[in-house]
Parts: structure tokens; C-alpha cells; sequence
């Protein structure tokens, strides 16, 4: 698993949230993509990539209050990010009819998920979970798990972590 640890100041993201069951998540979410391309959510979602050139990068599905897998629902939102807090960062408003999370400063373990989607996405959290976490001397922090989507079929999967104590 080819992975960086860094540091990341609080951003937000906007575009479009889904409610769903947890568990239901890996059977859910590919259609919520499908349906965005047929609807034209991703051109709004492209418009908002084109007018930024921010990092976590491309399109974006994050995970928000499912607990790691822990709670019985949870809110999945395609998004885009629309402001970094660096020096001179420019907050790019949501536009009507999508909503917009601001996420914490935090560390995140960046995870390379290249390759063919669903799968080269889907296969990181395992592996994540049951390999990774427990040897790492980390410890999850109750933040949103970021899927960034970029070109060529090259992903990541960002999780939130503290050091344990």
C-alpha cells in the first residue's frame, strides 16, 4: 500500500450530499456517480475544479458521519474543494442548490488507490483498516474519509489520524 502522512490546513469542499445506510455504501455510491454524469451535477462539479486548483484534488466523495463504518447511516457528498485555509486562499462560495462541509486541519494518511474504479478505491479500506491502522501507531480522528477522483484513472483515499498516546 503506497501511502504519505501529512499535514493539511482546514478546507471546504461543496456539492451535493446523499444520505444512505452505512453498510449499503459500496453498492450505493457507484450509482450516485452514474446518475451525476447523466444529470449534470459533474459539469456544475467541473465548473467549480476550473475555477480552483486545490488540494484534497478532482472530484471528490467523501464519507461524512459514518464513523468509520460505525454508524448505521450516513451522508456521502460529491464535491469539489472550494478553499484551502493558506495565505491567500480564496473562498470559492457554493453555488445554489449545493451544500458546502468545512473540514478541520488535521493529519491525513494519503492513500494511492490507482487504477480501475470502483474496485482499486474499494480495495484500499480493508487493507487500510485491518493491515495498516493497528501496526501504524496511529489512531483514527473522527473526520470524513476523502475519495479524490483525479484524471487517468489515478485516485486517493484520505483518512484522518492522531497519534495514539
Amino acid at each position: 500500500m503506497e501511502y504519505k502522512i501529512e499535514k493539511w490546513p482546514a478546507f471546504k469542499v461543496a456539492g451535493f450530499k446523499h444520505r444512505m445506510q452505512t453498510k449499503q455504501a459500496f453498492n450505493v455510491v457507484p450509482g450516485i456517480w452514474e446518475a451525476a454524469w447523466k444529470d449534470g451535477k459533474i459539469n456544475q462539479l467541473m465548473q467549480l475544479l476550473q475555477s480552483t486548483n486545490y488540494r484534497p484534488a478532482g472530484f471528490l466523495g467523501i464519507a461524512i458521519t459514518g464513523q468509520q463504518g460505525q454508524a448505521n447511516s450516513m451522508d456521502y457528498l460529491l464535491g469539489a474543494t472550494t478553499y484551502v485555509d493558506v495565505e491567500n486562499g480564496k473562498h470559492l462560495p457554493a453555488p445554489g442548490g449545493m451544500d458546502e462541509i468545512e473540514i478541520k486541519a488535521a493529519t491525513w494518511v494519503v492513500v494511492q488507490a490507482n487504477g480501475k474504479l470502483p474496485g482499486a478505491v474499494q480495495n484500499v479500506y480493508p487493507q487500510f483498516y485491518s493491515e495498516w491502522l493497528p501496526a501504524s501507531g496511529y489512531q483514527l480522528e473522527d473526520l470524513p474519509v476523502i475519495e479524490c477522483y483525479m484524471q487517468e484513472n489515478r485516485q486517493e483515499v484520505w483518512f484522518a489520524v492522531t497519534e495514539k498516546a
